[in-house]
């Protein structure tokens, strides 16, 4: 992640397009790159079709039972203006990686995918090549490829656990566990859209494997999704996905960090204890 110095900047005239008079200061999270101006936040978009395609779905998109960021129009009716798109500023704060807000988070995450599910496929889902969606690609079996040695084991653990999955797909937040914020008296609101096209339930195995792995979870956590059909089977595929994601910034050049693919074995483990048990109760 660049530091808050060297990161790309909306330039002048970009601030000007969408109405800002006021000094942009680098935001945290995300992926770095994100600035808030008054009450306007600008973020470089690599897809600019994308970014528009975002910003017209969240036009439109209400709850109940969660917010999310308005898009802000730029002069000239644009979304994006020299690849920056612009939104409202939410209040609100991350729960922590230990925060213990998993029930609220599911909540939120399963009402704002019932808002999403008559939203038509985009067709740009199909060209893009970043490591994000490449990952998703491998871990649904759409594509295939060999992984890299270091990740070897723990993918194909998780492969061995998988069976085909009958379920309707639809657009999804593919990346909510760490893009919500809470605030006193107001519905959790959904930052930083992250679309991908899978089973609703799929967003909730994102969350829950990275509870487990990142954030010391447990697993009473899985309670929380027993209504969600074929769970065991999309939380496997959250965790490859998850996994697959570090063979992929790897193939980029970003080297693995100290303990990143031990971090993802205890959640292995557990979900092949789970399926099993499914298994043998079968």
């Amino acid at each position: 992640m660049p530091s808050a110095t060297d990161r790309p900047r909306p330039a002048p005239h970009v601030l000007a397009a969408f109405g800002v008079d006021a000094a942009a200061e680098p935001l945290a999270g995300g992926q770095g790159g994100s600035f808030r101006a008054g009450d306007i936040v600008l973020k470089p978009c690599l897809n600019p079709d994308e970014a528009a395609w975002a910003a017209r779905v969240f036009e439109g998109l209400n709850g109940p039972d969660f917010r999310v960021a308005r898009p802000v129009a730029a002069s000239g009716s644009r979304w994006v203006v020299d690849g920056w798109a612009a939104s409202q500023f939410i209040a609100g704060a991350h729960a922590g990686p230990n925060g213990g807000r998993w029930a609220e988070t599911i909540a939120a995450c399963e009402a704002f995918h019932a808002a999403l599910r008559d939203v038509p496929r985009p067709g740009f889902f199909d060209d893009r090549q970043d490591p994000w969606s490449v990952a998703d690609r491998l871990a649904w079996g759409e594509v295939a490829m060999e992984p890299l040695p270091l990740f070897a084991q723990p993918i194909r653990r998780l492969q061995a656990l998988l069976r085909p999955v009958d379920l309707p797909s639809q657009v999804i937040h593919g990346d909510f566990t760490a893009n919500v914020l809470f605030a006193d008296g107001l519905s959790p609101g959904v930052i930083d859209f992250a679309p991908y096209w899978r089973p609703a339930g799929f967003a909730v195995g994102v969350i829950i494997a990275d509870a487990l792995t990142w954030a010391g979870a447990d697993e009473s956590i899985l309670a929380l999704a027993a209504h969600v059909p074929e769970f065991l089977q999309l939380l496997a595929r959250a965790e490859l996905r998850r996994v697959l994601e570090l063979v992929q910034h790897a193939r980029g050049g970003r080297p693995s960090r100290p303990g990143e693919v031990a971090a993802h074995l205890p959640t292995i483990a557990l979900i092949e204890r789970y399926v099993a048990g499914l298994r043998a109760k079968a």
